[in-house]
């Protein structure tokens, strides 16, 4: 009963169905580069909105593939946004195809008519190698297996709503071979709102990245125990050991929010999988070669290859070592030319193409600029490649030819410098040679060193210097608080005032008008007195003035105008602008009066 009024409420609060848009059709290659005895797997997944009209799907015309494999599946994702709900159809392809000829290949796209207009996949282009070899000693490798769909839960409990689950292909592996890593979502609830809280660790893994969701999950449908799930895959990852042992991976913690949860008090709901653990076995001693470097675990090809054959003296060529094949080529090593006979070896640059997917394969390079040192018939000697391979649990060794190079030309006898300069400056004729003169070639410094100007840039340290300690001297004699100082901001309190009182003559605002004009009485008073009048008596203030110097006329002029301006800030109705206007032409004449008379008792300035 709770799950079908969730369900209802949830559907009530949805609102009616957003506008339907145009279908996505969206293709995807595990590898855009293979060798002509590896398969690749595509995917063509196209969202629609349920309420279109569906014609149907046609495939794309596989001219360059043969198809091994293919398979179908759809799901139904329900949004709530702005109020409004929306349906989606999530349809989703998935071929195995295998390359028929070598060279450059082309997967059409596939195409479906969704309310009566066609939307078409792009059309992707494959590179195409030949063959890989096989190692000595070795069968050919098997083509790269398609991702098996995600297994059913195990421990799954009939009542669980919503479930993180977490796998590896492999528990047990060697030092530096591929592990892949899955997280997945499994849920027989609508998920409204979802949200990675804590990543997987894996310290002791080099990873590559395979799959992170952008923007919304997609769904598939699959059935554990009986029950109905949409499966979504949160996250996965190529992971390879760096160490041998038992090694962990942490969980994946999330926070989801469903129809079940979206009333609960904070709405989410957190689920973690369960941690990982990963058998590591050291690589074998027996069988490994002279050479090998830890990081070459896979499977590797070795090729060499120059820019330039012939070339003439004092000419430099760049010699490419390229690594290709499955496996860490971030880390994998080669051997390291440091010296190559006849020739200057320059330091390397590398670079990389990574092609993630169930099975990491791509290419490195280093580049190597050779500069000959002599010339005739020079040889650069063949590399090899050590390494192990975890599929056949041997070692290997990949050999790329010796390449040979012809120098036309001594470069040792190259302007007739000698060998040793030849070798090292190879920029003699462009570097000029340094000239010793005993003047100022330039005009602007010769002003500078001998004319007025110097002695202006001597002056003006120290001039700024007194300039400064000048101006804060006066700054602080201008700031110094005194009477004179008080004395001038209160003429200016008033003057504020009057313009206050001014704006509200205009609006034809009684109260608050008598209010600025008793306040602007009361402020100078207190400075010229220095006592706060305010909050005295009539009786009190007349003494207090006739004390402080005021004379009579004064004092019962400034006791009959705060007198007035009381009794009209609390029965305004009976002033008029007139009335205002003539109280301010009082109330201007007796601060003058206030501020000219002399007094005596206070501390005021004249």
């Amino acid at each position: 009963m709770r799950r079908w009024f969730a369900t209802v409420a949830a559907v009530a609060c949805a609102g009616s169905l957003a506008r339907a848009d145009s279908g996505a059709f969206e293709a995807q290659v595990s590898a855009t580069t293979i060798a002509l005895d590896e398969t690749l797997q595509l995917t063509l997944q196209l969202t629609r909105d349920s309420t279109q009209s569906y014609q149907g799907y046609v495939r794309p015309d596989f001219k360059d593939f043969d198809v091994l494999q293919q398979a179908q599946g759809e799901s139904t994702q329900w949004t709530v946004s702005g109020g409004h709900q929306m349906v989606r159809t999530i349809e989703q392809h998935v071929y195995v195809l295998k390359p028929r000829h070598k060279g450059r290949c082309k997967i059409p796209p596939a195409t479906a008519k969704l309310g009566g207009h066609e939307v078409r996949s792009r059309e992707i282009e494959i590179d195409v190698n030949p063959a890989a070899r096989k190692p000595p000693g070795a069968e050919p490798p098997p083509a790269a297996p398609a991702p098996a769909p995600l297994e059913g839960l195990d421990t799954i409990r009939p009542d669980e709503e919503v479930v993180v689950d977490a796998r590896v292909d492999k528990p047990t592996v060697y030092v530096g071979e591929q592990v892949n890593a899955a997280w997945s979502l499994f849920t027989r609830s609508d998920i409204l709102r979802y949200r990675a809280v804590a990543e997987p660790k894996y310290e002791d893994f080099w990873s590559e990245d395979v799959f992170t969701p952008q923007g919304s999950l997609s769904w598939t449908r699959q059935t554990v125990k009986g029950q109905d799930y949409e499966v979504a895959q949160l996250l996965k990852k190529a992971l390879f050991p760096l160490k041998a042992g038992k090694l962990a991976i942490t969980p994946l913690q999330v926070e989801v929010t469903t129809q079940q949860t979206l009333f609960w008090a904070g709405a989410a709901a957190a689920r973690t999988s369960k941690p990982l653990t990963v058998e590591v076995l050291p690589l074998p001693a027996a069988g490994r070669p002279d050479g090998f470097e830890a990081a070459n675990v896979g499977r590797f090809e070795i090729a060499t290859m120059v820019d330039r054959a012939q070339l003439k003296a004092g000419d430099a060529l760049t010699l490419k070592v390229i690594v290709r094949g499955e496996g860490n080529l971030r880390n994998v090593k080669a051997t390291r030319l440091d010296r190559i006979a006849g020739f200057k070896v320059y330091e390397p640059t590398a670079s990389e193409r990574i092609d993630r997917g169930d099975v990491v394969r791509g290419e490195k390079v280093w580049s190597y600029l050779l500069l000959p040192q002599k010339g005739g018939t020079l040889t650069i000697p063949g590399i090899e490649l050590p390494f192990f391979d975890p599929r056949e649990k041997a070692y290997y060794i990949a050999r790329a030819p010796s390449l040979t190079i012809t120098v036309e030309g001594d470069p040792e006898k190259i302007g007739g410098a000698p060998a040793e300069a030849t070798k090292e400056n190879l920029l003699a004729s462009r570097i000029r040679p340094i000239r010793n003169v005993h003047h100022v070639s330039s005009r602007v410094g010769e002003r500078i060193v001998r004319g007025p100007i110097l002695w202006v840039a001597l002056a003006a340290p120290p001039s700024l210097l007194f300039l400064f300690v000048v101006g804060g001297a006066l700054r602080a004699t201008l700031i110094k608080e005194t009477a004179r100082s008080r004395r001038r901001r209160a003429r200016a309190a008033a003057r504020r005032r009057m313009r206050e009182a001014e704006g509200h003559i205009r609006a034809v605002r009684p109260s608050p008008f008598f209010g600025a004009c008793a306040r602007a009485i009361y402020e100078l008073l207190e400075v010229r007195v220095g006592v706060k009048c305010e909050a005295l008596t009539v009786a009190e203030l007349r003494k207090l003035l006739t004390e402080r110097g005021f004379d009579e006329e004064t004092t019962e002029a400034i006791v009959r105008e705060l007198e007035v301006c009381d009794f009209a800030r609390f029965a305004p109705s009976a002033s008029g602008p007139g009335e205002m206007r003539a109280a301010m032409r009082r109330v201007r004449s007796l601060l003058e009066a206030i501020d000219r008379a002399k007094l005596a008792g206070a501390e005021v300035a004249k």
